[in-house]
């Protein structure tokens, strides 16, 4: 075989192999110590605004629109895990005075280093035809699999972001964004907060209208976007904190992502949706319809690996009141602290899913629910 088509079948068919020995096993250390992680996550970010916060004091920085955690690809070639941290201003990459720290990715980029070594030791049985530097560049493309899953337990984290006063200390614009990405290329909303003042007739006229691609990562807040007609409505990832859905149609719509913090919902009509990851804590859901909702949580499939496995839907301190999960997928799903009075489950997937010991007395499963579930 002539080195191009060694190095050819290395590219497509070794580092695939090998890459999804790896991100599996990231995987399963990711979902079985996201607490833990979340936890030293959210430490490490009272740090960082607390490093940020003291830079704008000297610099006399102006008010934050833009926090982004950035992969730095040069750190890695030197066997280091830094990320770079940049606080910018509404123009974010024009900011030519952006205030700057770091954070260590070396929980899920040690994952990465664990793959490259492997690689490199294979690729010495092709008595040279891979060099130093194919390896060097393997290690550049592969990295972004890796880092989505710093993006990952950001979400998780910084829902709880309240409980951060180092971020609430910043001077920040009425729409800051958390983004977590490549340093001056694609990065992702993990957290967004808009306290700017918005017309409700406006914002629900303009969701109704179901404009494709438009509503992903948006931030919603203390808006009454009541009665409407939300049907198919693609909003992932989107932020709709203190928000009234209630009475509304959201049949059949793109939720995954989304959350949806302490709002109302109340006699919403939510089934056939799609809710993986999606956040309801706090949120007045009586009577809301999540029939047939698909929400489980991990990978989709372990045979092939597109994105990090999805997050748990939380419920968590949600009152769910004659709520409906007839034949819903709620695998993984975090029920603790939720009031479930007449909730009905008749036929959902809870395998893996978390309840409140107290509330075990006034949930009604079957009996193959109840041993698949959790009580904590």
């Amino acid at each position: 075989m002539q080195t191009a088509g060694i190095l050819q079948h290395f590219y497509d068919i070794e580092v695939p192999k090998r890459r999804l020995h790896y991100l599996l096993a990231l995987e399963d250390f990711f979902q079985a110590n996201k607490e833990r992680l979340a936890a030293q996550f959210q430490q490490d970010f009272q740090a960082i605004c607390q490093a940020l916060k003291q830079q704008q004091i000297q610099q006399q920085k102006e008010p934050l629109g833009h926090i982004t955690f950035s992969l730095l690809r040069t750190e890695l070639l030197a066997g280091r895990y830094t990320s770079l941290v940049e606080g910018t201003n509404g123009e974010w990459f024009f900011d030519t005075k952006p205030i700057v720290t770091t954070y260590d990715a070396g929980w899920a980029l040690q994952f990465l280093t664990q793959l490259m070594t492997e690689l490199a030791q294979y690729s010495q049985t092709f008595m040279g035809v891979i060099s130093q530097a194919d390896i060097e560049g393997i290690q550049l493309r592969e990295a972004s699999h890796f880092y989505q899953y710093v993006m990952s337990l950001a979400r998780y984290a910084l829902a709880d972001i309240e409980k951060c006063p180092a971020f609430k200390e910043l001077g920040c614009e009425p729409l800051i964004e958390i983004r977590i990405g490549e340093f001056l290329d694609n990065s992702e909303v993990v957290y967004a907060t808009d306290v700017s003042q918005k017309d409700a007739q406006e914002i629900k006229g303009w969701l109704e209208q179901k404009v494709e691609d438009d509503y992903a990562y948006e931030v919603f807040h203390q808006l009454d976007l009541s009665s409407g007609n939300y049907e198919q409505l693609d909003a992932r990832y989107a932020f709709f904190h203190q928000v009234n859905l209630s009475n509304s149609r959201l049949t059949g719509s793109a939720l995954i992502g989304a959350s949806f913090r302490d709002s109302h919902l109340t006699k919403a009509d939510c089934s056939f949706s799609a809710i993986h990851e999606a956040d309801f804590t706090g949120c007045q859901l009586q009577g809301v319809n999540f029939e047939q909702v698909q929400g489980a949580s991990g990978l989709v499939d372990r045979q092939q690996w597109l994105i990090p496995g999805y997050l748990p839907v939380r419920f968590t301190a949600a009152n769910l009141e004659n709520a409906n999960f007839t034949l819903a997928d709620l695998q993984g799903a975090d029920f603790q602290g939720a009031h479930l009075h007449k909730t009905q489950f008749a036929g959902a997937n809870l395998k893996g899913a978390i309840f409140s010991k107290e509330s075990q007395p006034m949930i009604q499963l079957d009996s193959f629910q109840a041993s698949q579930v959790i009580w904590r």
